[in-house]
């Protein structure tokens, strides 16, 4: 089972459990304990005095979780970092047959290093281990640093959607990775604010004033307080923290802010912000949705040593799909709620080898039928089941014209989980990406300005964009999701959101695209089934382009 340490299982201590150990320990992955920031992207490290997880096999024979004072062997194992030709050995939390959690000693050297586990009167072979001055991970709801920020307001009460912040607000964030700290660090710590580490705390895009940067009274774990700024308001805003002289970014969260009150709204959000909180707190949560809409791609040209290997173009395709899904009332805040507020952005990033961490909250999904039908203008056609619970088809050609209309959506007479259900869209495809010609590349370190005409009045705009380290296993990549309102006709994507993306791998010296995409979606339409706690219907038009990251 995975471990995150949270506050209040700081105070509590698990049974031990026997666990056959295996001959030899081995380790297969460090991680910060928050941010799960995966090796290979800007902002991997594990910082000085931090928090972190060791990942690996036959690592201990059974399972503690440790109390300060905290001990440097714990259910027989023992860690032992070297860097620099110094060594330490960190103070643990938490041990298992397959993750140790520890504290990275202060006066471990800033390198590159080794770390080892001894368990059983055997040492594992030495792990490489990237220490830095400065990491911050960010707790997050969902425990594996996505989502919703895990975030305390002045009196120390959860914020959520139905006790949202307001501007002017003190807000405490935890975490771990600010930065290096004097003192014992297997004992209790005296509160510090860490003046001499640099930090910006980002809301919204907009720099908060910070009060607050330092150990809490536990070792390892950081507090960052700060001043909600004016100017924010949504149900998602985005929360990122940059630390260190390096300016290295956490991962990014988001948090509930309304302009008074204590009840967030959104323009992006498909329920209200009470709906929200009432579902969190059900056993199950279903939901289904529908989109239609038309794509434009554009195909950069590559050239390869002076010689074009492919011409670009552009192809415009209508499609359908649709999605039925349940989660548990608990996951549901932190699972679903990630499309970020107007004026924010969302960053996920992913690896294909080992050592990473998957999100664990995944949803079961429904059978709503043989088919979801879409009958527009031009007739009907069936979205099949590519899987339970996904459905999706090509559309034709002119099947949505760009002068609009209407398009009537039903599931016949429903599935097993789902029943029968009826709705409309009313939709035209009136956006256009006005600069999109210009981008042939996207410096990360500048940001990135998106600009548009038109668009369905009282909208919003979606921009996507994914980059790729590249094929190998250890390869990862990283992308985000930024909305604006469809009536500010331009946004632009900030460096801290792109410098969280690793740049463009490549294959034999060419470059491999990544894409961005800028969406214009509707206000969603509601339908109700047996089965469903709620579902809605978007119609969307979308231009997509393959630029590398640089």
């Amino acid at each position: 089972m995975k471990f995150q340490l949270k506050l209040c299982l700081l105070f509590a201590t698990l049974a031990l459990a026997a666990v056959p150990a295996l001959a030899q320990p081995a380790i297969g992955g460090i991680l910060n304990n928050y941010s799960y920031a995966l090796p290979g992207l800007p902002n991997y490290g594990i910082a000085q005095g931090s928090i972190f997880a060791l990942f690996g096999t036959g690592m201990s024979g059974s399972v503690s979780n440790q109390i300060v004072p905290l001990q440097t062997t714990v259910a027989g194992a023992t860690l032992k970092v070297t860097v620099n030709g110094v060594t330490t050995y960190p103070p643990l939390y938490y041990v298992s047959p397959t993750q140790i959690n520890g504290v990275l000693p202060s006066s471990t050297p800033v390198g590159t290093g080794t770390i080892t586990v001894t368990y059983g009167g055997q040492t594992s072979a030495g792990f490489a281990i990237q220490v830095v001055a400065s990491a911050f991970g960010m707790l997050s709801l969902n425990q594996a640093g996505t989502g919703p920020s895990s975030v305390l307001d002045i009196n120390y009460k959860q914020v959520n959607f139905s006790n949202a912040a307001n501007p002017g607000d003190y807000l405490n964030f935890w975490g771990s990775g600010i930065g290096p700290a004097s003192g014992d660090e297997t004992q209790y710590q005296t509160q510090t604010n860490l003046t001499n580490i640099p930090i910006e705390v980002d809301i919204g895009g907009i720099s908060a004033t910070v009060t607050y940067r330092g150990r809490s009274q536990w070792p390892g774990l950081d507090q960052v307080q700060v001043i909600v700024p004016p100017g924010v308001t949504g149900c998602s805003v985005s929360v990122v923290v940059i630390s260190g002289s390096g300016s290295m970014l956490s991962n990014y969260g988001t948090i509930p802010i309304a302009a008074s009150g204590r009840t967030c709204t959104d323009q992006v959000s498909v329920l209200t912000a009470s709906q929200i909180q009432a579902f969190s707190n059900q056993a199950t949560v279903s939901a289904g949705a529908v989109l239609v809409g038309q794509t434009t791609a554009t195909t950069l040209p590559l050239v390869v040593g002076g010689i074009t290997v492919q011409s670009g173009g552009t192809t415009v395709s209508n499609s359908g799909s649709a999605f039925f899904t349940r989660y548990t009332g608990p996951q549901y805040l932190s699972a679903v709620q990630t499309m970020p507020s107007p004026g924010s952005c969302s960053v996920f990033t992913l690896s294909y080898g080992s050592g990473g961490v998957s999100n664990p909250f995944l949803p079961t999904y429904l059978n709503a039928g043989s088919g979801v039908n879409v009958t527009g203008p031009q007739g009907k056609q069936t979205l099949p089941p590519e899987t339970t619970g996904f459905y999706y088809s090509s559309l034709p050609t002119g099947f949505i014209p760009t002068s609009g209309g209407t398009f009537n959506i039903d599931n016949g007479g429903g599935g097993p989980d789902v029943g029968a259900f009826t709705t409309s869209l009313t939709g035209a495809v009136p956006l256009t990406w006005t600069n999109m010609s210009g981008i042939t590349s996207v410096t990360r370190s500048q940001g990135l300005t998106i600009n548009w005409t038109g668009g369905v009045a009282g909208s919003f705009v979606q921009i996507y964009g994914f980059a790729f380290s590249g094929q190998s296993s250890a390869s990862v990549g990283g992308y985000f999701y930024c909305t604006a309102p469809v009536s500010a006709g331009t946004f632009k994507v900030p460096a801290s959101v792109l410098l969280s993306l690793p740049p463009s791998g490549s294959v034999s010296g060419v470059a491999i695209p990544g894409s961005i995409s800028v969406s214009n979606y509707s206000a969603p339409q509601a339908f109700s089934a047996s089965g469903l706690d709620y579902g809605y219907a978007l119609f969307f038009s979308a231009f997509t382009l393959n630029p590398t990251y640089l």
